[in-house]
């Protein structure tokens, strides 16, 4: 008994010094409390403060309120357009009223991202995010309900404006507390191209088709499968990439003045047997001809396909300082080697030049940059080739 009553007391005398110490160590504090400054509302609620009219409207015709509820988007990013955006596209209040539904999701879930990139943290990027969109089809060739093709945005930051697939905005991003909405002069429209379909469209590439034709006939021929025109097209095996895209005047410009003289070339010397080389890596050899192209496509092909987007734009070329020799895959030892982007960049006058790393040639002008398509971005190049 006199045992517990002592350890009861001991208990109690050690209570009492640990609040004397903790009473002790208290600090009155100085000065007013930081007041929050911060995003207060979700942005559903700033959505509703907004004047965005039209947004408003399609996001209420389409329901999106439960779409973001069945997806358990608990942050997510809005590019709204403005009612003046709206109505440069011919879209107005009355004729939402008269769209149908599927259409209104269509538009809506384009300009929705299921990721939260907020303004502060897109001043703080080098280049672009690439964002997906709520937007996804399986009625394309080889997509389907459980594997779908997912349409992306990129966003990004450059001269103080917002980049969205490397067109500038001006830069009016609203925060909440789970997500952004930038605010948009225009509304953005979606690809409806594969590549190959745009250049097949124009008479200025016939060149490069037949380049990639010819090639990828002599790669059937000896049973290799570099074969660049599927990566040109959009399918399920290859992600996203950027093409650098030579006009004929471009080929001309680099002495392949007709079709013949791409044959010659190609024919120049037998395309070899595969084999390991010293690291142990599998090498595909290419043609004659296409080892002339390999660079414009960032050397993908049907033996290096695309794993992840990799789309450039015009602000990733001129930004982004890492983008010569980056290691666009590491290689495996009995597998493809690593793989580079073999190219430099530089802003010279307001226009973007590019050339082949540790080529003697001159840089190319980019022409004509930023064209997006449902699998990748191209730039064209008008005076010569990326050669050695």
């Amino acid at each position: 008994m006199k045992r517990n009553y002592f350890i009861y007391t001991f208990a109690l005398s050690l209570l009492f010094l640990s609040a004397c110490r903790l009473k002790d160590a208290q600090v009155t504090p100085v000065g007013k409390p930081l007041e929050y400054a911060g995003p207060t509302r979700k942005i559903r609620e700033l959505l509703d403060s907004t004047n965005l009219t039209v947004f408003k409207a399609i996001w209420k015709k389409a329901n999106m309120d439960s779409v973001i509820l069945e997806g358990g988007w608990q942050a997510y990013t809005l590019l709204a357009p403005t009612d003046e955006g709206f109505a440069k596209a011919g879209i107005t209040l009355d004729k939402v009223n008269n769209m149908p539904v599927a259409q209104l999701d269509t538009l809506l879930f384009y300009h929705t991202l299921e990721t939260w990139v907020s303004g502060d943290g897109l001043k703080n990027l080098i280049g672009n995010n690439s964002m997906r969109t709520l937007l996804k089809r399986s009625d394309l060739p080889g997509f389907y309900a459980n594997d779908p093709y997912i349409y992306y945005h990129y966003l990004g930051y450059h001269g103080g404006k917002l980049m969205v697939n490397g067109q500038p905005y001006t830069l009016k991003a609203l925060e909440a507390t789970n997500g952004t909405i930038y605010v948009l002069d225009a509304v953005l429209n979606k690809p409806e191209q594969d590549m190959i379909d745009y250049l097949k469209s124009k008479p200025e590439f016939s060149y490069l088709l037949e380049a990639f034709r010819i090639s990828d006939s002599i790669y059937q021929a000896t049973w290799k499968t570099p074969m660049v025109t599927r990566l040109l097209m959009n399918t399920p095996e290859n992600k996203s990439f950027t093409l650098f895209a030579p006009t004929n005047h471009a080929f001309q410009q680099a002495g392949f003045n007709t079709v013949d003289d791409l044959r010659q070339r190609a024919l120049s010397y037998p395309v070899d047997y595969s084999y390991y080389d010293d690291h142990m890596f599998y090498v595909s050899p290419t043609t004659s001809l296409d080892s002339v192209l390999s660079a414009n496509h960032l050397d993908f092909n049907s033996a290096m396909r695309v794993n992840v987007p990799l789309v450039l734009f015009s602000n990733d070329l001129t930004d982004n300082s890492l983008l010569p020799g980056f290691m666009i895959r590491a290689g495996s030892q009995m597998h493809e080697p690593p793989q580079y982007i073999r190219l430099s960049f530089a802003n010279t006058g307001g226009s973007i030049m590019v050339k082949q790393l540790n080529s003697a040639l001159p840089a190319r002008k980019l022409v004509t940059t930023d064209l997006l398509f449902r699998n990748g971005v191209i730039h064209v190049i008008d005076d010569g080739l990326l050669m050695p």
